[in-house]
C-alpha cells in the first residue's frame, strides 16, 4: 500500500515490514534516507520515519505488523539537547554509557547519538552489552562495531569484535560482563574511535542490579553517563549514581516506545540465532585437536586405569573419564544413578574432586568458535560427542578455521530454537578428605 506523509509527520511502523521511499526524503534516528532507499522493520521494532520534505513511501506488513502517523518527532528535544552538550565537550575520545530500565528507548537513544556523530564527522564505536536482545552478534554476546555510515538499526551491523558470555541475563556473569566490556572499549579506542558508546541491558531494579551498574561505571570510567528517565525502575539507579558523582545527563524515553512482551523477546533471539547458524553443517573434531572450556571443559586425553577403576565401583555405568588439573571429568550413561553407596566408594578413590555428568547432556548447547588468541569466529551449537572415538560433532556456519569451543548455557535445537538455559547442574564428589566431619 501506498501512504503520503506530510513535511513534519512521523510514520511509526511496527514490524515485520518493509518500507520503500518512492518519493521525498525521510529521516530515521537522524539517518537521512531519500527516494528507492529501502527500510526493513524487524520483528518487535518500532521504525520512526520523519518526513523532512512531504513523502510518499510504500508498506509492505508482515504478520502482527501494523503504522500510524503521527504529528511532529518522536524523538524527545532532550535527546538534540544531550547529543549537542556530548558532542562539544571538547575531549577527542568521548566515551558515554547508556543506562535505563527494559524499553526505555536506550538502544534508540544510541543510535541517534551515533548518527548526529557521524554526520559531524565523528570516528564512532557502539558497543552493545546486552546480552538477551543483542543489537550487535548473536544473543549471549557482548559485541563491538567501528560505524562506517548512519544507521536506523544496529542489529544489521556486523560486529568487529565480539566477546561470547553464553547466557542471556547477566545475573550470576556480573563479573565477565564488565570485564568483556572492558575489553571491547580498549578495543575501540586502539581502533581509533573518537566516541564510544557502551548500550546496556535493561537490568536496573534491585541491589544487585544496581550494585552492577555502579561496578561497570566505575570499571568504563565514561565521560557521560546517559541514563534514561522517566520510569520509576530507573530512579534508584540514578540516586546511587549521583552518590558517585558519575557525570549523569537524564534522557527522556520517547512517548510511543514500543513495549516487548516475554515472548516477542524470545522470538527476536532465536531470529538471531538462525541468522548466525544460517548456512550450517555439522563439523566432526577429535576431542585432541580442539580445547574445550566453559560450561564443559575436556581436553580429549581419557584416563583408561581411572576409568577401569571406577567401571568396577560403577558397575558399567562409565563412558569417560579424564584427569585434569584440578578435577576429575566422569562421564556416565546417560540417566545412570548413583547410590549413596557408590558415590562413597567414589570419593574414598579420588585424590581431587570429580565432576559427574551424563552422555548426552552436551546437546544443544550453545559454543563459542575461537581461534589460538580466544578471538570469537562465530557460534555453533554442540551436536554430541562421541566419546567412544573421541570426536565432537559441532553444528555451525563457520569459512574460519576455529581451534577453540567455549561452550555457553543457553541450549538451542538444531532450528535455532530456545529450549532452555542450564545452569551447573553436575554432581561433584569430593575426595573423602576434604569432606567436613
Amino acid at each position: 500500500m501506498r501512504q503520503k506523509i506530510e513535511r513534519g509527520k512521523t510514520l511509526l511502523v511496527d514490524g515485520p515490514a518493509r518500507v520503500t521511499i518512492c518519493s521525498g526524503t525521510i529521516r530515521a534516528f537522524g539517518a537521512q534516507m531519500g527516494a528507492k532507499e529501502h527500510i526493513l522493520v524487524r520483528l518487535g521494532k518500532r521504525m520512526p520515519l520523519e518526513a523532512i520534505e512531504e513523502s510518499e513511501v510504500e508498506i509492505l506488513l508482515g504478520e502482527k505488523a501494523s503504522y500510524e502517523i503521527i504529528d511532529g518527532s518522536s524523538i524527545p528535544p532532550s535527546w538534540e539537547e544531550i547529543a549537542k552538550k556530548i558532542l562539544s565537550s571538547g575531549s577527542n575520545n568521548i566515551e558515554v554509557v547508556v543506562l535505563g530500565a527494559t524499553d526505555s528507548g536506550k538502544s534508540s537513544f544510541s543510535t541517534y547519538l551515533a548518527n548526529v556523530a557521524l554526520n559531524g564527522g565523528r570516528k564512532v564505536a557502539l558497543i552493545d552489552g546486552d546480552l538477551g536482545q543483542s543489537d550487535i552478534g548473536p544473543p549471549g554476546t557482548l559485541g563491538l562495531s567501528m560505524l562506517k555510515r548512519p544507521i536506523i538499526d544496529p542489529s544489521n551491523l556486523q560486529p568487529d569484535d565480539a566477546v561470547f558470555i553464553g547466557i542471556t541475563s547477566p545475573q550470576s556473569v556480573v563479573g565477565r560482563v564488565i570485564s568483556g566490556l572492558v575489553r571491547l572499549k580498549e578495543k575501540a579506542l586502539r581502533m581509533g574511535s573518537e566516541l564510544i558508546i557502551v548500550n546496556t541491558d535493561g537490568w536496573v531494579e534491585g541491589e544487585d542490579a544496581i550494585n552492577y551498574k555502579r561496578q561497570l561505571i566505575k570499571a568504563l570510567s565514561p565521560t557521560f553517563t546517559v541514563i534514561m528517565h522517566g520510569r520509576e525502575e530507573s530512579r534508584s539507579l540514578l540516586k546511587s549514581l549521583m552518590e558517585d558523582n558519575a557525570n549523569i545527563l537524564l534522557a527522556e524515553s520517547p512517548e510511543k516506545i514500543k513495549k516487548r512482551d516475554r515472548e516477542t523477546r524470545k522470538a527476536i533471539r532465536e531470529t538471531l540465532y538462525r541468522r548466525y547458524l544460517r548456512n550450517a553443517k555439522i563439523y566432526s573434531i577429535p576431542l585432541g585437536w580442539i580445547k574445550i572450556d566453559g560450561n564443559l571443559a575436556i581436553r580429549g586425553r581419557p584416563d583408561q586405569n581411572q576409568k577401569k577403576m571406577f567401571e568396577e565401583i560403577l558397575d558399567g555405568k562409565v563412558v569417560y573419564c579424564e584427569s585434569l588439573q584440578d578435577h576429575i571429568v566422569l562421564v556416565l550413561k546417560s540417566k545412570a544413578l548413583l547410590s549413596d553407596e557408590e558415590k562413597n566408594r567414589i570419593s574414598a578413590e579420588l585424590n581431587k574432586p570429580a565432576k559427574i555428568i551424563f552422555e548426552g547432556s552436551e546437546k544443544g548447547l550453545i559454543a563459542s568458535l575461537e581461534d589460538d588468541e580466544e578471538r570469537f569466529l562465530g557460534i555453533g551449537i554442540i551436536h554430541c560427542i562421541d566419546y567412544e572415538r573421541g570426536v565432537i560433532k559441532v553444528y555451525a556456519d563457520s569459512e574460519k578455521c576455529f581451534s577453540r569451543l567455549h561452550i555457553g548455557q543457553i541450549r538451542l535445537n538444531e532450528r535455532g530454537n530456545e529450549i532452555e538455559i542450564v545452569g551447573d547442574d553436575s554432581l561433584y564428589i569430593l575426595p573423602r578428605k576434604d569432606i567436613s566431619p
